[in-house]
């Protein structure tokens, strides 16, 4: 069966002026699509401008306004706070030795001062360079003990450098040494059975372990006052304290004293140092029998 069947007149018509008007299809699609879009774009535009104008922008923009995070504040928040560093005081020991120290308090409780090292300027001399710690919330001295100089010391300046905080978390051991009943006694004379003794000026304190830890030393440093004026200084340590010990600690002067008013008496725990702690504390378990 034969299925040809012959081009009519009108198709060679319609196929003849589409190859020979092919060009100009072209343009007038692209041009239609162009001419819709920019139609679009032109409606978008009119309704952003229309948006903008109207009330509820402003009332949407006021909001993320008042939204808005304050990441300056909040940083700022999140820094460690300056140390709080007293005036410098020095105490001469005679024989052109001299304790000079620094009261100094570490505001931070979430932040501790991991190092940082210090020294003493007076009249253009400077001591030799110290390093220290200090725990978030503590207040100690910073000092140097029997510094030999040829110099007499006047109106000494502290100078801290290097300071490198360090921002503790849960991680952080939970210690408090807890100081208490501290007596101060002038040098007397005692008499027993006839015997008359000298006794030093001594201060007596207690110490209690209020953590689970033992410790192989605690340092302390024990600062006498006349009102506000720092006079004598001493430093102690006491080896293998353990958790949840309490002791009755002393030390005494040999040397004069002048009018004493009050004794403070600081503790020196490195928290971050691993290489204070001995063990954890274990709570004995007995036995059933």
């Amino acid at each position: 069966m034969d299925d040809y069947k012959p081009i009519s007149q009108k198709e060679l018509e319609r196929g003849y002026f589409l190859v020979t008007h092919r060009l100009l299809i072209k343009k007038i699609i692209l041009i239609g699509a162009i001419s819709l879009l920019a139609i679009f774009y032109a409606f978008l535009i009119f309704q952003i401008i229309n948006y903008f104008r109207s009330p509820s922008f402003d009332t949407a923009a006021r909001q993320i306004q008042g939204n808005t995070f304050d990441w300056a504040t909040y940083h700022n928040q999140r820094v460690p706070k300056n140390l709080s560093i007293g005036k410098p005081e020095f105490i001469s020991l005679g024989e052109r030795k001299y304790n000079i120290t620094t009261l100094v308090e570490n505001t931070n409780q979430d932040w501790a001062v991991d190092s940082l090292d210090y020294h003493f300027v007076s009249q253009g001399e400077s001591t030799p360079t110290k390093t220290t710690f200090i725990n978030p919330g503590e207040k100690r001295l910073l000092a140097l003990t029997a510094y030999e100089s040829d110099k007499a010391i006047r109106n000494p300046e502290l100078v801290i450098s290097n300071i490198k905080w360090y921002r503790i978390d849960n991680s952080f051991p939970q210690i408090d040494i807890k100081v208490s009943n501290i007596t101060f006694a002038a040098a007397s004379r005692e008499t027993v059975e006839g015997v008359t003794s000298e006794l030093p000026a001594r201060v007596a304190w207690q110490a209690y372990n209020d953590s689970v830890y033992n410790f192989w030393e605690v340092g302390w440093q024990i600062a006498l006052y006349n009102g506000d004026k720092l006079v004598a200084l001493n430093e102690a340590k006491s080896k293998d304290f353990l958790a949840l010990d309490t002791r009755d600690l002393e030390t005494v002067w040999l040397n004069g004293l002048p009018r004493v008013t009050k004794a403070v008496i600081f503790p020196v725990l490195n928290k971050l140092d691993s290489g204070i702690f001995k063990d954890v504390y274990v709570e004995p378990t007995l036995e059933n029998r």
